[in-house]
């Protein structure tokens, strides 16, 4: 035999809370527990993509300082303010290219 439940108008607002709260996660492609399980705000995860320019030849197996580079409203390069340093596990990158690094290690870069 099935027992019936009464619905509170707390708990009618807290389902449609939670509702929301998923529906709101689905459109921005939060992955993961739902905050609800962790009662924390989202840390940004990993290490993230940073385009720079090399000033001089940087060899294979050295370290180097790039300059931070970054696209603008109209879609071109600019330079942009600063600097980050990354160790190159791969090729010899000439000067004056475009590179890609993820967590100060070179990841891609531009080519002659």
């Amino acid at each position: 035999m099935s027992r019936g439940y009464r619905l509170t108008e707390g708990s009618v607002r807290s389902i449609n809370a939670t509702i929301r709260t998923v529906n709101q996660m689905r459109t921005t492609g939060i992955a993961g527990d739902l905050p609800f399980r962790q009662n924390q705000k989202r840390q940004p995860s990993g290490a993230t993509l940073q385009i720079g320019k090399t000033t001089a030849e940087w060899t294979k197996g050295t370290d180097a300082t790039v300059e931070v580079w970054k696209r603008n409203a109209a879609g071109d390069m600019e330079k942009g303010t600063g600097t980050f340093t990354a160790y190159n596990l791969f090729a010899d990158v000439a000067a004056d290219k475009f590179v890609g690094c993820i967590g100060s290690w070179l990841v891609s870069a531009e080519c002659d």
